[in-house]
């Protein structure tokens, strides 16, 4: 009688798959906090990665200080990853900012903003984050009345800060998991036993119930692949009507107008996303965008929430992150560069690239650099008030020449200025979208 195959560990089907997706020259970066899952996790990728003469992953722990037992879970990880011989990176949460969110998705947020730190184009930041965790995903974005995105689930690749996060096990049950950690060590974070955490409650008390009768965690995590394939397709169509009208930096009311309500409010959600900025919700959504398009010319409906802030100025939508950050995604904390902290910024005559204080970049490939005066060494400054500069052989109130180019008031104090060292301003970089038409590299 023929001998049968042992049917391949899930596990390690998986971890070959993904290493061959991984972009190449880059670390693999991987999310350790010490638990089963993330056990699992680093010891199976490490064995991939040594099989397919592949660099060894990194382990890095972020320790948020939310329990008494912190420091020595962080001493275990440190533990199991010289045990492998694996660089290990330890991260604390100093200051957790809870005022717009709970304390389970402001712990998220933090951890993920130092986890990517220094990530690079190539880096890839790999979670241990399985089917269960995607069933309770998709169930707690029912619950709370979430549209296709909610539902949709976690992705198996996002782009991540400058670099990428990979979920590898996404599609790997709870048995297969539990088959690989026999004979592993880890820590149970306490915080996982906390009731009053949502997906605690789900995972304690909802889904083992669900299990028995409906075999739910496998039902629901293909559930939120199919949304996930049905909102892609609806994405690749909003986008390409978006395209159509020529939105960048900010959305002409008037792109909207022409569409029934519902394809109006998918249209800016889609927008508000392509910024990097994750929408408000449906109800605060819907009700801005009711006033932007009704309210008078001399209105300007603004939509405040957590990422993000949404105004109306000369009948289009323009989108800022909240007050203290400098551009979407960006979780520095700094404010952005205004006349009031950056009066002046030195830039060498033999330097090509100038990177402002809020991120952006300027090169000396802007058309104003033809300026003689501008051929050496320069200064960047910002508005204070007051200035002139020269145009077409005259010179102009830069208050004009920015009402002309649609900048709304309030970034007015962030578009930068060209001159010669102690000099007046010789020249403006506008952003994009500006009816100037002329780019810094990098801005908004």
């Amino acid at each position: 009688m023929p001998s049968r195959k042992p049917a391949p560990d899930p596990v390690d089907v998986a971890l070959r798959r993904f290493l061959t997706e991984c972009p190449a020259g880059g670390p693999l970066r991987v999310a350790f906090s010490g638990g089963r899952d993330s056990t699992v996790l680093l010891h199976a990728l490490t064995a991939a990665c040594r099989a397919a003469n592949a660099p060894d992953p990194e382990a890095w722990h972020v320790d948020h200080g939310l329990h008494a037992q912190a420091g020595a879970q962080a001493e275990h990880c440190r533990a199991v990853a010289h045990s492998l011989g694996l660089r290990f990176e330890y991260r604390r949460v100093r200051d957790l900012d809870r005022a717009d969110e709970g304390v389970e998705a402001a712990a998220r947020h933090a951890r993920y903003a130092l986890l990517r730190e220094g990530l690079g184009p190539a880096g890839v930041l790999v979670t241990a984050h399985h089917a269960g965790d995607q069933a309770e995903t998709f169930l707690l974005a029912a619950l709370r009345g979430s549209g296709p995105q909610g539902l949709r689930g976690m992705a198996p690749w996002r782009f991540e800060g400058e670099g990428w996060l990979a979920r590898p096990l996404l599609e790997v049950g709870e048995a297969a998991l539990a088959a690989r950690a026999a004979g592993l060590t880890w820590v149970e974070d306490p915080s996982n036993a906390d009731l009053r955490f949502d997906r605690n409650f789900l995972r304690r008390e909802i889904l083992p119930r669900l299990n028995t009768r409906f075999a739910a965690t496998g039902g629901l995590a293909r559930a939120a692949h199919w949304q996930a394939e049905v909102a892609a397709v609806d994405e690749t169509a909003l986008g390409r009507v978006l395209a159509a009208t020529g939105a960048g930096g900010h959305l002409p009311l008037a792109a909207l107008r022409v569409h029934e309500p519902a394809r109006r409010r998918a249209l800016l959600r889609h927008w508000i996303r392509d910024q990097g900025l994750r929408p408000p919700g449906h109800r605060r959504l819907e009700e801005f965008l009711r006033q932007a398009l009704q309210a008078g010319a001399d209105r300007q409906p603004r939509l405040d929430w957590g990422a993000g802030c949404l105004r109306r100025y000369r009948d289009a939508l323009y989108l800022d992150p909240p007050e203290g950050r400098d551009t979407p995604g960006d979780m520095s904390g700094q404010a952005p560069a205004t006349a009031a902290d950056a009066t002046v910024i030195p830039w060498p005559a033999r330097q090509h690239r100038l990177r402002l204080p809020d991120g952006r970049v300027l090169t000396r490939e802007h058309p104003a650099f033809a300026d003689p005066q501008l051929a050496g060494a320069v200064e960047v400054v910002f508005r204070r008030g007051g200035e002139r500069v020269p145009v077409g052989g005259h010179h102009r109130r830069l208050k004009s020449l920015m009402q002309e180019q649609g900048i709304p008031p309030w970034r007015r104090d962030r578009i930068p200025l060209l001159r010669p060292p102690g000099g007046t301003p010789r020249a403006v970089i506008w952003p994009r979208g500006s009816a100037a038409g002329m780019d810094a590299e990098g801005d908004d």
